[in-house]
């Protein structure tokens, strides 16, 4: 890896850590501090904006993640695609070969702010695994499905944020991604309650 490839990496760690720990707003000047560059300026020279040097962590997190859900959607039988626990596991599995300590943590912070994917949607693998999520909520109204499915996912990178924090602290154990799943799977798949008519 050349010197300009080795400061942009060290720029996006850097980035991911301290987003993940103060906020979208922390100070670029932190960032390039925390990357080992002298140049206060050195986000700005590697990113043209706070956006792109955000889309970068993204990408370059996400996109094999995404590779490695769509390998795991491949290989799934017509039932497992069917099966809410299996979809979720094909969500949540992969943040357990991250290399990585605050990613989620990043994602809590920032997803509101991303404003486009890092691939195309034909070649991600969410908008197949969401699709046939909706398909397992137990309600007949097409809006309460998306709602449930998108109330899941935002439920997912919180548990996953505090996974990561209980890991730096020394409390997360291995079966914890198996716990998030079946949280999710709970949630995704509870009746939906009807709302008390008055009488």
């Amino acid at each position: 890896m050349d010197r300009g490839a080795r400061a942009r990496e060290e720029l996006l760690d850097a980035a991911e850590r301290l987003i993940a720990e103060h906020g979208f707003e922390v100070p670029l000047r932190d960032i390039a501090k925390a990357a080992g560059q002298r140049n206060n300026s050195a986000v700005n020279y590697y990113f043209r904006s706070r956006q792109d040097l955000i889309d970068a962590v993204v990408a370059r997190r996400l996109v094999p993640m995404e590779a490695q859900r769509q390998a795991m959607l491949d290989g799934m039988s017509d039932e497992e695609l069917r099966d809410a626990r299996a979809l979720l596991r094909v969500l949540v599995e992969p943040f357990g070969d991250l290399e990585a300590t605050h990613y989620a943590r990043f994602l809590e912070v920032v997803r509101i702010r991303l404003n486009r994917e890092p691939q195309s949607p034909a070649e991600s693998a969410w908008p197949r695994v969401t699709g046939a999520m909706q398909e397992l909520v137990p309600a007949a109204d097409r809006g309460a499905r998306i709602r449930r499915v998108a109330a899941v996912a935002t439920t997912m990178w919180a548990l996953l944020a505090d996974r990561e924090r209980r890991a730096e602290r020394g409390g997360a154990g291995p079966d914890s991604l198996e716990e998030i799943v079946s949280m999710l799977t709970a949630m995704l798949t509870a009746p939906q309650r009807q709302p008390a008519t008055a009488g």
